[in-house]
């Protein structure tokens, strides 16, 4: 049974994390999972407790000791290494939790504590001029990180089949790394 929970609980986060809660059905995970939906029923006991069940720890933290230079092309390709393995993809799942939460700006400010917190603490104090700088960059590497997800699981565009990933990871990996590097830059004008 507990290999039958974890292929569930891989199809169920895959789906409610390219789709979100509303849009997918029992069946659909049944589907996905191989499995009946009786049997889908039987590991979630309902939809509400499988997708609280399915829900990953998101994202996995970075060690704080990796520098932010270069750090663009790590997050990018732990995205696609994500999309490879056929793994929940946390940035994109962020969309459907938030929208699906009854409390949407706790869930907003959840969202920027699992996410962004690591980003918005190079510039220290909240009312420092500085730090909403920091903030509105935090912003723009989600907006970053939150298109290559939709745009790789919800509209497949960057194939692997027909595409160079580390190119990908080179030229995205850079479009982040910009915004990484003004963030650096406003915080040390703090200093």
């Amino acid at each position: 049974m507990t290999d039958t929970r974890d292929v569930v609980l891989q199809a169920a986060r895959q789906l409610f994390g390219e789709r979100g809660y509303g849009a997918v059905t029992i069946r659909e995970i049944a589907i996905a999972a191989g499995v009946s939906p009786a049997m889908v029923m039987k590991v979630g006991g309902s939809k509400e407790q499988l997708h609280a069940d399915a829900t990953p720890l998101e994202p996995e933290p970075l060690p704080r000791d990796i520098p932010l230079e270069g750090l663009g092309e790590v997050l990018v390709r732990r995205m696609l290494n994500r999309r490879e393995e056929d793994g929940a993809e946390p940035w994109l799942r962020a969309l459907y939790l938030i929208a699906d939460a009854p409390d949407r700006a706790s869930a907003r400010s959840d969202f920027r504590e699992r996410f962004l917190s690591r980003f918005e603490h190079l510039a220290d104090r909240a009312d420092d001029p500085v730090h909403d700088l920091v903030r509105r960059q935090a912003d723009q590497l989600a907006c970053l990180m939150v298109g290559l997800a939709a745009g790789t699981r919800s509209i497949r565009l960057l194939d692997p089949d027909g595409t160079d990933l580390e190119v990908v990871v080179s030229e995205y990996g850079a479009l982040v790394q910009q915004v990484l590097d003004r963030m650096v830059a406003g915080s040390a004008q703090d200093a």
